[in-house]
C-alpha cells in the first residue's frame, strides 16, 4: 500500500519541475499537523518507499538534497 501524500507529493514536484522540488521532509513538514508531526519519521519513510515502488525519479531538490519525481 502506498502512503496516502504519494499522489499529492509527486504532483507538487511536477509542478515546480526537475531541480526545484521539495524534499520527502520539507513536504511533509508543511502537511502534518498535531500528533502526527511526533510521527514524522515513519510517514517519512512511508512516502521514500512508495515512491521508490512506483519507480519515482530520484533527482536534486531545490536546495540540492533528494527529491522525487514522476516518472511519466
Amino acid at each position: 500500500m502506498n502512503s496516502q501524500y504519494l499522489n499529492s507529493y509527486l504532483a507538487e514536484n511536477a509542478s515546480r519541475g526537475l531541480g526545484k522540488g521539495l524534499t520527502i521532509q520539507s513536504y511533509l513538514a508543511s502537511r502534518l499537523q498535531g500528533k502526527a508531526k511526533q510521527y514524522s519519521f515513519g510517514y517519512v519513510k512511508a512516502l521514500k518507499r512508495s515512491c521508490e515502488r512506483v519507480g519515482a525519479i530520484l533527482g536534486d531538490s531545490k536546495l540540492g538534497r533528494d527529491a522525487y519525481y514522476p516518472a511519466n
